[in-house]
């Protein structure tokens, strides 16, 4: 038998009295040199486990061949990113009973005041930092560990124009335990070592809510900052929005963005998401920044740069939105990093341009292609008089990329 045993912090103070009383009844115990020190009045057979997984798990069959009721204590609780898949994996056939223990997740929550029902978790100890969170809707709970630091965190985050708060508690619950709450850029100067942290990334989202969009569309033209480059009439934001379908959680690419009225809209629709703005003119890319400061947007990343070649520092999207393409249409709707099944909306105000856009789209297999033009008039009050106020034409068209050719 196998009793999985969570010691939270690993320090006696915080040990439930009904751990102690389970470790009395086991037979053999397994952990690490630390914890099996909370346990000095064991009388049974003690094993320390190593930094060797495969080691470990040889110890624990062995002991298991002899059937003995068997504890392996894990630091932590045994089911947030610790020893338990791996002993359900290696013993699939083996009762085992699981008894939790304070997390370090539930530890660090405790430190910020906050509650943690509705964050979201991710360890770097051993993996990627791609694997981190482009943007930060909710309260983020990262384990850390090896090279990957806090303030390597912190400097990933800077790397993508972001500077979010964070909470950094290394050590938790002893003596020398680092408690702090600062933003990514003081954080990625802190000189103290933290190799035993977790880390909580904030949400700016209570900014959204007081300035941002609320997920509004067609917002006034007047609302935005534009400056002499060209915008998207709110009119036309709305049909171009209505076609892109984007949902909650959708990655977006604005191609062309211009002041970036379209991206600020994408990006209270995709508000669990997040919206790239490729935008090349200086004045423009001023434009967007100032806008997305303007309506308080934390899920918009500007890039500044030409497509196709930016997109090497897009990761793959869930919808593209090609309001300009400098005569490169067709090297952007090849290249573009959207998934199959990914929706396309591209806007042009020429036959030609629309020609051309079905004949490529068609060409490089994209599904359910479907063209719509649209006139606004506006009709502007003059003295006692409404009179007509005619904007360009637009063409729309929309499509599902399928399977590569």
């Amino acid at each position: 038998m196998l009793q999985v045993i969570g010691i939270g912090p690993g320090r006696l103070e915080w040990l439930p009295p009904a751990i102690t009383e389970l470790v009395k009844n086991c037979e053999i115990l397994i952990g690490g040199s630390r914890a099996l020190k909370l346990f000095p009045d064991f009388r049974g057979r003690q094993h320390t486990l190593s930094g060797d997984l495969t080691s470990s798990i040889e110890v624990i069959r062995n002991a298991l061949l002899e059937e003995k009721v068997v504890g392996v204590l894990v630091s932590g609780d045994p089911g947030f990113f610790s020893f338990l898949p791996r002993l359900k994996k290696e013993f699939p056939k083996e009762r085992m009973d699981v008894y939790p223990g304070i997390s370090s997740l539930q530890f660090a929550f405790a430190r910020a005041g906050i509650a943690w029902q509705e964050a979201t978790f991710v360890s770097v100890h051993g993996r990627e930092l791609s694997v981190l969170p482009q943007v930060i809707t909710r309260p983020t709970a990262v384990l850390t560990g090896g090279e990957n630091t806090p303030q390597k965190i912190a400097q990933f985050y800077l790397e993508r124009g972001y500077n979010p708060h964070m909470s950094v508690g290394n050590a938790l619950a002893y003596p020398e335990e680092f408690w702090a709450t600062m933003d990514a850029k003081h954080l990625a100067e802190e000189k103290t070592v933290l190799l035993n942290a977790i880390v909580i990334l904030y949400s700016d989202n209570h900014q959204v809510n007081k300035s941002g969009t609320g997920g509004r569309i067609g917002i006034p033209d007047e609302e935005f900052l534009r400056g002499k480059v060209p915008m998207t009439k709110a009119e036309i934001r709305v049909q171009v929005l209505a076609k892109a379908q984007i949902s909650r959680y959708d990655r977006v690419l604005d191609v062309g963005a211009g002041t970036g009225s379209i991206s600020i809209e994408a990006a209270g629709l995709a508000s669990e998401g997040v919206v790239y703005a490729i935008e090349h003119n200086p004045e423009a890319q001023a434009l967007i920044l100032a806008n997305q400061n303007k309506f308080g947007i934390s899920n918009l990343r500007m890039i500044p740069g030409v497509a196709p070649e930016i997109f090497e520092e897009i990761a793959p999207v869930n919808v593209c939105i090609i309001g300009g393409s400098n005569g490169r249409l067709s090297e952007i709707l090849k290249t573009v990093p959207l998934v199959e099944g990914g929706r396309i909306v591209i806007t042009a105000v020429t036959i030609e341009t629309v020609a051309q856009g079905l004949k490529l789209l068609k060409d490089f297999n994209y599904l359910d292609i479907d063209t719509v033009s649209v006139q606004v008039v506006r009709w502007k009050e003059v003295q006692t008089l409404h009179m007509a106020q005619a904007l360009n034409p637009i063409f729309i068209i929309s499509a599902r990329k399928g399977e590569a050719l």
